[in-house]
């Protein structure tokens, strides 16, 4: 009698897990590869959001560049009148990275989004 055996296959499951990058921010973000680096979108509820570079040939302490982006448009823009950050920051550490993404998801309104959300309130439905 010969003996089939079906193939087993083994597979990781966290490879099917989307991981946050940044784990105390909430948003997961969308990735794009990029020569050499990866990029690295973030949107925030409050109507701002972040990209993110991060450089694949330098080490993690310094890998890492950042802008405020302003979501509110139909294509995120680059954003420089928040207090998080008034230009691109370049030579960041994963840490710094996460805490400028932390500050950017709690940052008040955008407002535009005020302005919408003032003008639902005034609408009737």
């Amino acid at each position: 009698m010969t003996r089939h055996e079906s193939p087993t296959l083994i597979t990781n499951p966290a490879l099917f897990v989307p991981t946050p990058p940044f784990e105390r921010v909430s948003a997961l973000p969308q990735r794009h590869t990029l020569p050499g680096a990866e990029l690295m979108v973030f949107r925030f509820s409050n109507g701002y959001g972040a990209a993110v570079t991060r450089q694949l040939s330098r080490p993690d302490e310094s890998a890492f560049e950042f802008c405020v982006l302003d979501c509110m448009q139909p294509t995120p823009q680059p954003c420089f009148s928040t207090t998080v950050a008034t230009s691109f920051l370049s030579g960041l550490s994963h840490e710094g990275t996460e805490g400028l993404l932390m500050l950017t998801e709690r940052l008040g309104l955008h407002p535009r989004r005020v302005k919408a959300n003032s003008s639902l309130l005034d609408e009737e439905f």
